[in-house]
């Protein structure tokens, strides 16, 4: 990609509570249903124009992992993901997307790009990513309380 993202300089002036970095993260992450729904909303809005600058195309890249052990980066294996680049106004929007997914890349990147943009919808597009981070956690608390009860004391064990 050889397009450098940053926040926009109107996103900075209007006070967004979710940097970008944020935001990707909780668009690869979010339920597609609701990506999409408000993407749909921000189509259907005759004032504004969003150009597709990438259509959603399919890759591999590099999963990296973290051993828990000895604390050391290794590459676990290769990922399918989706991205697309999209721009409303002068402000670019994109998404990556684990999976063969191109519906839900492009819905991102024009969320992303809404977001950018300063779009009306934008508040919306922030409090559905905050209630996605919510519903997130708790999934991960959940898993995590699972694992929990596998776990082998060994000092108990002695």
């Amino acid at each position: 990609m050889g397009v450098q993202f940053h926040q926009s300089a109107r996103n900075r002036r209007r006070g967004s509570e979710m940097n970008r970095d944020k935001r990707f993260e909780l668009i690869a992450r979010a339920n597609s249903e609701r990506i999409c729904e408000i993407a749909e909303r921000i189509l259907a809005d005759t004032a504004t124009a969003v150009e597709v600058i990438k259509k959603p195309v399919g890759g591999m890249i590099m999963m990296r992992f973290r051993d828990t052990a000895e604390k050391c980066v290794f590459n676990l294996g290769e990922v399918m993901v989706t991205e697309a680049e999209v721009r409303i106004d002068s402000e670019l929007g994109y998404a990556m997307i684990m999976g063969r997914d191109p519906e839900t890349a492009l819905a991102g990147a024009i969320l992303d790009a809404a977001v950018e943009s300063g779009h009306t919808l934008a508040p919306e597009i922030v409090d559905l990513l905050r209630s996605e981070e919510v519903r997130i956690k708790e999934e991960l608390q959940k898993t995590w309380a699972k694992v929990a009860t596998t776990k082998v004391d060994f000092e108990v064990m002695a």
